[in-house]
């Protein structure tokens, strides 16, 4: 009885006993990882891989509320080839969009090295070739890093590998490992019952939550010519689903047209203009098929009078509107990232010397039209938004921001100051005034325009686009029109212009246009 008892005793202890950690039992969970997957030999031996799958984009920050329910972007088919000795990629991407539109979203993407390439159709189908935006392709470079078949190699091979605490999720063990991929801490989760990958974390920035963990999960593993590989992947930011796809057909090792993963002379020789930001910002902005090639870059910025002392703010695919009140400035619109809001502030500074900002109004919470409102922030501006949106700009404004720090990060001990919005909200000095109103509509709970009923003058993002012709196929964009107008005149608010948070400046009677093709 005693020899059991010990028995038991010494097997109830070792159960017990904390996993290893350290580097040297990371690197023997990597091994014991490998052998999971094949072997290294097996795996030493895919010198190319062609990848076909097929899934879809979705986008928590393109829904109709905060922490609704994800807009689908599109559906597509995605053809990758790698090949690994000579760090080569070729991918191709044939989407259809649900939103914001329906057209179609194809490219191709060539990287060689460290340079890369994009290929595009024009409107008459002809291939239109230019250097890979910087960003762009340090994200691609990161996520060949950790397609499954390299991800221990990039593991094994990484500055300050260790092996950390496991993590239990429900009734089951995971083994955690982490390590350094350039300033990105990376954390790579693994079955304790079958060793193989569960999912690989980076912490990455975003424009808007800053520190954010993209997680890429493997799931569905299959053997593939003596290595199994995950069927399935999805990515996930801050445990928000935005991707996910599943393998037609895995190829180790087969033919292919070398010539297909060369870059063209001509496009090596063009600069690299931008800051290489790894980020899924940029990539979330091409799936759905719309600007995004100001990130890391130099900002423009151009001021369009449209009444004395009122400026549309131009230069980028986003505006903002700068109203000029007696001792102070009012803006409409922080869109993108930090940095546009960094040089517009500076611009208007210039422009209208001696009037600090006083007061930030944020349209809406979509991914676009909020990545800057921290830069304001930072400055002392009064953020106001709709009170539904409330939540959404407080935890902007409190989100950690280590990878990529900006003003806020540094601006010490200020604490940002967020009035909400409830129908409408006036702001005057005596002789000037701004209405902002609540437009419902469907694009965007929450959605602010700004009224100056002097000027006659309507500031919109979204819902209409001044100057910009819409296809009677784009439903989304006449029903946000619709809803525009309708608000427009039920209120019978007196408006000659709108400017756009997107496009140019037009009469009312262009929206009235727009809005009337939904009644044919």
């Amino acid at each position: 009885m005693f020899v059991i008892a010990f028995v038991l005793l010494m097997l109830l202890s070792a159960c017990s006993s904390p996993a290893p950690s350290g580097p040297d039992a990371a690197r023997a969970l990597i091994d014991e990882s490998a052998a999971a997957m094949g072997g290294w030999a097996a795996m030493d031996a895919v010198k190319v891989q062609q990848i076909i799958t097929a899934g879809g984009d979705f986008d928590p920050m393109q829904a109709v509320k905060p922490n609704g329910e994800p807009r689908v972007i599109n559906r597509f088919s995605q053809g990758i080839i790698y090949d690994f000795e000579n760090k080569r990629m070729r991918l191709t991407m044939d989407s259809i969009r649900e939103y914001p539109n329906t057209q179609p979203v194809k490219f191709t993407e060539v990287i060689e090295g460290d340079t890369g390439m994009l290929e595009t159709p024009d409107a008459n189908g002809k291939a239109v070739q230019e250097r890979l935006h910087p960003s762009r392709l340090a994200t691609r470079l990161r996520d060949m890093r950790r397609v499954p078949i390299r991800l221990l190699y990039t593991a094994k091979a990484a500055p300050e590998l260790t092996r950390i605490e496991d993590k239990k999720e429900g009734n089951a063990t995971i083994h955690v490992i982490r390590y350094k991929d350039g300033n990105q801490p990376v954390d790579v989760h693994f079955s304790s019952f079958n060793k193989l990958p569960v999912r690989v974390i980076y912490t990455e920035d975003d424009p808007i939550y800053g520190d954010t963990l993209n997680e890429l999960a493997f799931t569905d593993w299959r053997e593939y010519s003596g290595v199994r590989l995950p069927q399935t992947t999805a990515v996930f930011l801050n445990g928000n689903k935005v991707r996910e796809e599943s393998a037609r057909n895995i190829i180790n090792n087969p033919r292919i047209d070398a010539a297909g993963l060369v870059v063209a002379e001509e496009i090596k020789k063009q600069p690299a203009v931008g800051e290489p930001i790894v980020s899924q910002w940029p990539l979330r902005r091409v799936v759905m098929g719309v600007g995004y090639q100001d990130f890391g870059r130099e900002q423009k910025v151009d001021f369009v009078e449209v009444a004395k002392g009122v400026y549309q703010i131009k230069g980028s695919t986003h505006h903002s509107l700068a109203v000029e009140m007696k001792d102070h400035i009012v803006v409409v619109e922080a869109p993108l990232f930090e940095e546009r809001s960094v040089a517009v502030m500076k611009a208007i500074e210039a422009k209208i010397p001696g009037k600090p900002i006083k007061y930030l109004v944020m349209t809406h919470f979509h991914i676009d039209h909020s990545g800057g409102i921290r830069a304001y922030a930072a400055k002392g501006a009064t953020l106001l938004a709709q009170e539904e949106n409330l939540a959404f700009v407080r935890t902007v404004l409190a989100r950690p921001k280590t990878i990529r720090p900006d003003s806020l990060a540094g601006a010490g001990s200020v604490t940002p100051n967020v009035e909400t919005v409830k129908g409408v909200k006036s702001l005057t000095d005596g002789e000037r005034t701004i209405e902002l109103r609540e437009i419902p509509n469907p694009h965007s709970t929450g959605m602010l325009v700004a009224y100056l009923p002097m000027e006659k003058v309507l500031f919109v993002s979204d819902l209409f686009t001044p100057g910009t012709p819409v296809d009677s196929s784009n439903t989304n964009g006449i029903e946000n029109a619709a809803a525009l107008y309708t608000a427009v005149t039920g209120a019978n608010l007196e408006v000659d212009r709108i400017v756009g948070g997107h496009g140019d400046i037009a009469p009312l009677r262009d929206l009235a246009k727009v809005a009337a093709i939904r009644g044919q």
